[in-house]
Parts: structure tokens; C-alpha cells; sequence
């Protein structure tokens, strides 16, 4: 009797303690110029990350011909792991039915092909990035059944809330995986509201993970930027700003946790402002990661198998503690 009490205490102790997860943690890279920096490479050791999604190129319409822009180049030493190009097509060119998608399905491999032949980089994977709608998802999801035909790798795609909830009406692509892209929720607006994290909004959604049929891993946002206003309209979007390079500045006037007064005209981050201009900061705060960890954990039907941040660099990584991102994982 005595020894059945012990094993049922051990198992109630040992069943309330919360086990380590095996979810891997890895980064997007979304620079054209691909450098490390030394604090980025730090952390990348310190999390044992072993998968850097690095975007190749992005592919957009000239006239009628889809064309790619602004192709990643290597400055710096590849890491030792393994490399995912990303692709993001813009959903213009899955609208113009001009196209022919196994064409581009030839073009964009070879492409890819070029760059990783030029740094000589081998892939398994390849992540291809498009906010589809419902007039472009059956040629986007023929797309990607040429792109399977023509390469035997694994074949994952970024999937937006809406295209979760809606799955029914949005379709499903025929992919490896899908990669859940828990950010850019609202409208980029003059307004008080965070554009790139609402809680709101995101509980509107959430839910319907619980009957979503695709295996997703998750891509949470660590970005910033600066949604520059004037008379009430946005006329600029700048990336990589955060709060502190606009309290440090006396040209700014807070007027808000978020919004800043323009006190004097001047050229700021590379862009013209006049006095009076309007600036908002949009940032996601060590709080707001860890309610998106606990609302997602909470809906997801099986835990991801990988959290991949968004994205690696300086700025954004230096924002947080230095144990934060392995403890957020952890907590999944």
C-alpha cells in the first residue's frame, strides 16, 4: 500500500512539473545585404539555432512579366546551418493571369539555383511567402504544385490568420508546412492602435487554429518601425526604429507611450520632416510576446516544432533580455 501512495505522489510531482520541449528556435534574415554582426551571432550560438530563414528575393509584375528585386547578397561568412531561402511574391502576380505559372515556377528555382550555386549553399527546404486572396489562391496553390513537381524538397508556406480562420473559403496550399504569421494584424494608421501586434484582433482569429488541418510552426514578430504621418495621412513607413531613438532626440515632442510631435523640420532617419508631422512607433514588448505564446499554446492542436523569430538583427535581439527568447520557447 505504501509503496502504490509513493509512485502516486511521485507521479502527481513529477506530472506537475513542466517538461523541456523540443521546439527549435530560428530566425528570419531580412536584409539585402546579408552581415552579421557579432551580437547576432552570439545569440544564434547561445540558442543553438540550426535553420536561418533568409529571404532570397522578392517577385513582382513589370507590365505583364513577373520579374525578382533586390536579390540577398553574402558580405559575411555563411553560419554552419542550414539555409531556407524565402521567396515573397507579391499577390499582384498571382492575379494576372497573363502569366505561366510553370514558367515561373522554372524561373524562380533557377533563380534560386544561381544564388546558392554563386555562395555555394545547399538547401532542403525552400518557404515561399504570399499574402494570397481568394481571386489569386488557385493559381498560387499551382504554383506550388509545379514548383513540387520540379524539386524534390521540402516545401513549407507563410499562412496569415485571416487564411486560418477563413481556410474553408481561403483554401489550404499543398505544402510540407505551414508557418502561422502571428503579426502584421492591422492597418498601418496614424491611430493609437498597434498595427503589428492587437491582442483584439488576434482573439477574433485565434481560436480557429483548434480545427486548422495543416501542421504549423509559428513566426512571431520582434520588429519595430516608425509610421510617419501628416495632416492625418501616412507618408512613410520606416523600419528598424524603436521609442529610444526618438526620446533621445530633442527635435521630437512626446506626446504619448507611442506618438511623437515633430518640434523642428529637419531630415530624421533619412526622410524629410516637417514641424508638426506626426510619428508613431510600433514595437512589440517582452509582455506582448509572451500573451502571444500563451494564446496560441492555448489553441494550437499540437505544439509547433519550431519558433522561427522575425527578424535577426541588432537592434530588434538587443531589446530584450538576454535569456528571454529561450525562456519564451521553453514556456510554448
Amino acid at each position: 500500500m505504501k509503496k502504490w501512495l509513493l509512485l502516486l505522489v511521485l507521479f502527481i510531482v513529477f506530472g506537475c512539473v513542466k517538461q523541456p520541449n523540443d521546439i527549435a528556435t530560428s530566425f528570419y534574415y531580412w536584409k539585402t545585404n546579408f552581415t552579421l554582426k557579432p551580437s547576432e551571432k552570439e545569440l544564434m550560438q547561445n540558442l543553438d539555432v540550426k535553420k536561418l530563414y533568409i529571404r532570397y528575393f522578392d517577385v513582382a509584375l513589370k507590365g505583364d512579366v513577373a520579374i525578382p528585386l533586390t536579390a540577398v547578397v553574402f558580405n559575411d561568412t555563411i553560419p554552419d546551418v542550414e539555409i531556407v531561402p524565402v521567396v515573397y511574391i507579391k499577390n499582384e502576380v498571382m492575379l494576372n493571369a497573363k502569366l505561366n505559372l510553370n514558367d515561373l515556377a522554372d524561373n524562380v528555382l533557377r533563380y534560386i539555383e544561381q544564388i546558392n550555386n554563386r555562395y555555394k549553399i545547399d538547401i532542403k527546404e525552400i518557404q515561399f511567402d504570399c499574402d494570397w486572396s481568394l481571386k489569386s489562391k488557385e493559381r498560387y496553390f499551382s504554383f506550388i504544385h509545379f514548383i513540387k513537381e520540379k524539386k524534390e524538397l521540402k516545401i513549407s508556406s507563410t499562412i496569415r490568420l485571416h487564411q486560418v480562420k477563413h481556410h474553408r473559403k481561403t483554401g489550404i496550399p499543398d505544402v510540407d508546412e505551414g508557418v502561422l504569421m502571428y503579426y502584421n494584424m492591422g492597418s498601418i494608421a496614424p491611430d493609437s492602435l498597434n498595427s503589428i501586434y492587437d491582442g483584439s484582433i488576434a482573439r477574433k482569429y485565434i481560436g480557429s487554429l483548434k480545427t486548422y488541418p495543416l501542421k504549423l510552426n509559428v513566426a512571431l514578430p520582434i520588429y519595430s518601425w516608425l509610421i510617419h504621418s501628416r495632416d492625418g495621412k501616412v507618408i512613410n513607413l520606416l523600419s528598424r526604429i524603436r521609442r529610444e531613438d526618438l526620446e533621445k532626440n530633442a527635435a521630437f515632442e512626446r506626446k504619448d507611450k507611442n506618438r511623437f510631435l515633430v518640434k523642428k523640420a529637419g531630415t530624421y532617419f533619412g526622410k524629410f520632416f516637417k514641424q508638426g508631422d506626426q510619428m508613431k512607433i510600433e514595437q512589440i514588448e517582452a509582455e506582448d510576446l509572451q500573451q502571444m505564446v500563451r494564446d496560441i499554446s492555448d489553441n494550437i492542436p499540437d505544439s509547433p516544432k519550431e519558433i522561427i523569430f522575425y527578424d535577426l538583427e541588432e537592434k530588434n535581439i538587443n531589446s530584450y533580455e538576454k535569456e528571454f527568447f529561450k525562456k519564451l520557447v521553453t514556456d510554448f
